[in-house]
């Protein structure tokens, strides 16, 4: 399809009903799976590629509070549902999507995601977390073993050890 490429950034509280649908369509296309549930976060912001009137890549952010260790948690910008349209992949989409992402969350203290391909976001500055993850939930701590997080250093993040314990809230669906 020709067109143009634009990107567009919008609160989910913005998109219309066509261009949240073609989310949904796009994301259970790239990860070839109904991701009609997937999509229940609160207050998520979404990051799209547009070529022509055609959606080729997705990716959002929702607000987090990951804490490192015993230090206060800090507000994190989650990344969720990257996607590229199969029909658009490895043509540096969703690497434009990350970038873009990446500018636009520099007032939080730290961005993370779990990862599905661990090398692919590690070529955008993406850093692997060594440290043992965990949920934080009502009772207490829960470890989550045979998760992964990468972290990405923003203008506010400061001095953080990869190695020390990093936890999360828990939360509906996948906790990480």
């Amino acid at each position: 399809m020709a067109g143009e490429l634009t990107l567009q950034i919008c609160k989910s509280a913005d998109l219309t009903p066509d261009v949240a649908q073609a989310i949904l369509d796009l994301c259970s296309l790239a990860y070839e799976m109904d991701f009609s549930s997937s999509l229940i976060y609160e207050n998520p912001v979404h990051v799209l590629v547009w070529l022509g009137s055609e959606l080729v890549s997705h990716a959002m952010w929702v607000e987090r509070w990951l804490q490192i260790g015993a230090e206060a948690p800090r507000q994190t910008a989650y990344i969720e549902a990257v996607a590229t349209h199969p029909a658009h992949q490895k043509k540096g989409y969703a690497s434009q999507v990350l970038r873009h992402l990446a500018k636009a969350i520099g007032d939080f203290e730290l961005a993370a995601l779990s990862p599905s391909d661990a090398a692919f976001y590690q070529r955008l500055g993406w850093e692997l977390w060594r440290g043992p993850l965990s949920i934080r939930i009502e009772q207490g701590i829960e470890p989550s073993p045979g998760e992964e997080v990468m972290i990405l250093r923003l203008p506010k993040t400061g001095v953080i050890d990869l190695d020390a314990p990093i936890s999360a809230e828990w939360r509906e669906g996948e906790v990480w």
